[in-house]
């Protein structure tokens, strides 16, 4: 099963932040079993947010060039829960960028309060280096973002290509 965490992407500061809003729906499978009569997101579908948003912006300011894959998950703080109906409000910021992976600052906010935040390492898979059969996953990064990166405000760069 895949969760998508990214509804809408708000803004993304080229190589440096983006912030995206992912919506909570009851009707989400998540929801079903955790926990019965009173269902909240686990903290593990926050980091996986988290780790989306790293994502993106890694994937984006790439040009589709790098697949990320987690890594390492350091300094989480789960701090309130994440209710079926919360707007989460997610934001990674850039720390350190190196050849092979880069290191997160993140942070998830419902109604302006933080509800997650942590600092997480991501590895970089890039699109030259790989063999024919993940073709497929770099030709789909562009076609994945379309939606979320409509009405998104770019800075830091003079434009997005299509």
């Amino acid at each position: 099963m895949r969760y998508r965490f990214i509804d809408r992407i708000l803004s993304v500061d080229w190589n440096r932040e983006i912030i995206l809003i992912k919506s909570t729906t009851a009707s989400e499978d998540v929801y079903a079993e955790h926990f019965d009569g009173f269902p909240v997101l686990p903290g593990a579908l926050q980091i996986e947010a988290m780790a989306q948003a790293c994502g993106a912006l890694l994937e984006i300011c790439s040009d589709y060039s790098v697949f990320s894959i987690l890594l390492i998950v350091e300094k989480v703080k789960f701090r309130r829960m994440v209710h079926p109906g919360d707007q989460m409000r997610i934001t990674a910021t850039l720390e350190i960028d190196a050849s092979d992976s880069a290191q997160f600052s993140t942070r998830i906010e419902v109604d302006g309060h933080v509800v997650a935040s942590g600092d997480l390492v991501v590895g970089k898979v890039y699109a030259e280096r790989q063999n024919q059969e993940y073709a497929t996953t770099f030709a789909g990064l562009k076609r994945y973002y379309q939606f979320p990166l409509k009405d998104a405000v770019i800075t830091g760069k003079d434009r997005l290509d299509d």
